[in-house]
């Protein structure tokens, strides 16, 4: 989301304790990373745990910040199913899971409003629930939970709002590489995102796997809209059971007639 981001005073209060939580997330991450060693699934009942976190940011003035904890446990494998054969960052389950997960993030944008644009911000908090069946060479994915989150508007009082959250992923190799078509809806302002990317294996180390691809995004809902376009790379850091994905590209949005740019990075562990 190629010119530097604006923000104002208010902005940088209200995105500080998302950032604050990455920073811990990621301190995390390093601390985990260390045990190199350690097998897939450590969970008492044979679970695996997921770590995630990231940004997206906007050069037409919208950013979004966030980071997950998760937690996959199975149901009873007849020994019919086998691993994703492609790895673009996600957990390697064998058998369906029950997915319980929770995501803090930080979301504004800007509409119209009297006398300039108005900044819509939210501090939110996600706890949910699905189920991930994997396929032969993939996987789908649904999900569902409560989205409440602290909402703060140009020349509006905070409050507090809530409404229900839905995701869906379908993961598949394709030649190559794997297609990756993900989906999400945030109720408490109607707000709908679909992503599809398209990732293949260019370079392997003994270490590292480089991944490269494009992807395309929509989002919105009925006083914000935007459509992406761009190049996701990845890279499968074995050793530390983790994943890093940077992407960026051209975007349009309903905040400018002209054409802007987006950059954004994760970085997903599942032990």
């Amino acid at each position: 989301m190629t010119s530097p981001f604006r923000s104002s005073r208010r902005d940088r209060r209200v995105s500080c304790p998302a950032r604050s939580l990455l920073v811990g997330f990621f301190s995390l991450v390093l601390l985990l990373g260390g045990v190199s060693e350690a097998p897939a699934q450590i969970g008492p009942m044979g679970q695996t745990f997921e770590f995630d976190g990231g940004e997206t940011i906007f050069s037409q003035n919208s950013q979004y910040f966030f980071a997950m904890l998760g937690d996959f446990l199975p149901f009873p494998s007849r020994g019919n199913s086998s691993q994703t054969p492609i790895d673009v960052g996600t957990a390697p389950l064998q058998s369906p899971s029950l997915h319980v997960f929770v995501v803090a993030s930080y979301f504004a944008y800007e509409t119209p409003g009297i006398g300039g644009l108005a900044v819509n911000a939210y501090n939110g908090l996600t706890p949910a629930i699905g189920l991930r069946y994997p396929l032969s060479d993939g996987f789908v994915e649904g999900d569902a939970g409560v989205a409440l989150a602290n909402a703060y508007g140009t020349g509006q009082p905070v409050e507090t709002v809530g409404g229900v959250y839905l995701q869906g992923e379908y993961y598949r190799s394709l030649g190559i590489g794997a297609l990756d078509l993900f989906s999400n809806y945030l109720g408490y302002i109607d707000y709908v995102y679909v992503q599809g990317r398209w990732l293949a294996p260019v370079r392997s180390l003994k270490t590292l796997v480089f991944f490269l691809g494009p992807e395309l995004i929509g989002q919105g809902n009925n006083s914000y809209n935007a459509e992406q376009g761009g190049v996701v790379a990845g890279l499968s850091l074995p050793a530390l059971h983790s994943y890093l994905t940077l992407d960026g590209g051209l975007l349009r949005s309903s905040v400018s007639s002209g054409w802007g740019g987006y950059q954004g990075f994760s970085w997903y562990v599942s032990y």
